[in-house]
């Protein structure tokens, strides 16, 4: 096979070529898939066995990847994300083209392009204000208006 998977790797000639390539990105190297399924059944059992919960809380707190531990008592959230706006029906219930909509409410035209060509998704903000321009667009025209006065 020739397909390649990138593999994390903290060798020094990884970290070179990372620097080489001027990213900050995780150290990565290229390993074919033959390689990785050759080696994938390569667990050592003896040590995974007689591990303690102390050697485990090591590798955790070793593992970059891990999400930190919540402290007890920590008051948890949830966070509310608007569903995706369909932006070219909105626009086209108004009857507007992309330009027009978008200096109408104080956007950019081509990020209104990008929304509706799929290459953008608005953000939790800009989808909030989104459901306002769909149910009351004149009251976000007057905002936008009586910013630009100011």
């Amino acid at each position: 096979m020739s397909s390649c998977i990138r593999h994390s790797n903290t060798s020094a000639e990884s970290s070179r070529h990372n620097q080489h390539q001027g990213g900050n990105e995780m150290p990565t190297t290229r390993r074919s898939q033959t390689k990785i399924l050759r080696n994938r059944g390569r667990i050592d059992v003896k040590r995974v066995r007689s591990a303690t919960n102390k050697d485990i809380a090591k590798w955790i707190a070793e593992d970059p990847d891990t999400a930190p531990e919540l402290p007890r008592g920590a008051k948890l959230r949830l966070i509310h994300n608007p569903p995706l706006p369909d932006v070219r029906s909105i626009r086209r219930k108004l009857g507007l083209t992309q330009a027009k909509f978008a200096r109408r409410f104080g956007l950019s035209r081509r990020t209104i392009e990008q929304w509706e060509q799929g290459r953008a998704v608005p953000d939790r903000p800009a989808r909030i204000l989104l459901a306002v321009i769909d149910r009351e667009p004149h009251l976000v025209e007057q905002a936008v208006v009586g910013s630009r006065k100011h």
